[in-house]
């Protein structure tokens, strides 16, 4: 957790002292970047809804990319939604770059105050070398608090990919997220998830504590730790650029916050991105069990 808050201290300093045309300075470049980027997402993915691209590193795997889009089925302003959400990923699997997509359809329905909603979903994923699973997810909503679960279930048998056999594995996770107080672009976030083995001699447990920061309207950063019972522990740190802008607080616009928590309606958040793992994860026969780190 020593490297989260590394992360937060250094964001904090930056962003917190107002004075000076130096630390103005800072804050427009960043925001320039941010905002030029997602135009150019803009092109490249038209329409209502998020898109994202994101970048992941750690201490013992090598940077990740992917883009992911949410996109309106039937949309009624301030009551519900449906859509569809499709991320195409670029991963590494035993350090070999590897081709993946995930597919799903959700919805989404508003409290009569609009200050929550609850909502499932239904995914399939699917790699080059034909592992395949599908999943279910609930999650619950607002603007200080996030709770959501997924169930993946593996519908794809053993792969042979040059000297190994790889299986996609069942498993699940529940995550918990929430608004630190006073600064409502700061969440924190408690993930438990469990993998069940096929050959290997236990199943796969861990817990994931990660700081995701709203730096501007355009850019994410999320930093953390993974601690497994299998592989130990690590750090990971992802970085994500959005469009639309997400219209939340954000560090460059607001530092502190008036109230301890946010309270907003979530009318425009029905079409913001699924929460869940979207790499599948594998047992490696010929090295025992491999633990693709999630994303």
């Amino acid at each position: 957790m020593i490297f989260v808050f590394r992360i937060f201290i250094i964001i904090f300093f930056c962003l917190s002292a107002q004075a000076g045309d130096e630390q103005q300075t800072k804050k427009k470049v960043i925001n320039n970047f941010a905002s030029g980027a997602g135009s150019v997402l803009e092109n490249i993915i038209g329409g209502e809804g998020d898109t994202e691209v994101q970048i992941t590193a750690g201490e013992d795997y090598k940077p990740e990319f992917s883009i992911m889009s949410v996109r309106p089925i039937s949309i009624h302003p301030g009551v519900d939604a449906f859509f569809i959400q499709l991320q195409a990923n670029n991963t590494k699997i035993r350090g070999d770059a590897r081709f993946s997509i995930n597919s799903g359809i959700g919805y989404r329905k508003l409290t009569d105050n609009k200050k929550a909603f609850s909502g499932g979903n239904i995914f399939l994923d699917y790699d080059e070398e034909g592992n395949a699973r599908a999943s279910i997810g609930l999650e619950l909503r607002s603007s200080a608090f996030e709770a959501l679960a997924n169930y993946y279930a593996a519908i794809s048998g053993a792969k042979t990919v040059g000297s190994y056999t790889e299986r996609a594995l069942d498993g699940g996770e529940i995550s918990i997220l929430g608004e630190l107080p006073y600064l409502p672009w700061a969440n924190i976030i408690a993930n438990h998830y469990e993998w069940k083995a096929v050959n290997n001699k236990k199943d796969s447990k861990g817990d994931k504590m990660s700081l995701e920061l709203t730096i501007t309207p355009n850019l994410i950063v999320d930093a953390g730790y993974d601690n497994n019972n299998i592989h130990g522990s690590s750090n990971f740190a992802k970085i994500t650029l959005v469009y639309p802008p997400r219209n939340k607080a954000a560090a460059s616009e607001k530092f502190f916050g008036e109230k301890a928590f946010s309270n907003g309606d979530m009318s425009n958040e029905l079409l913001s991105k699924v929460r869940r793992t979207n790499k599948i994860i594998l047992e490696s026969e010929s090295t025992g069990f491999v633990m693709a780190r999630g994303n």
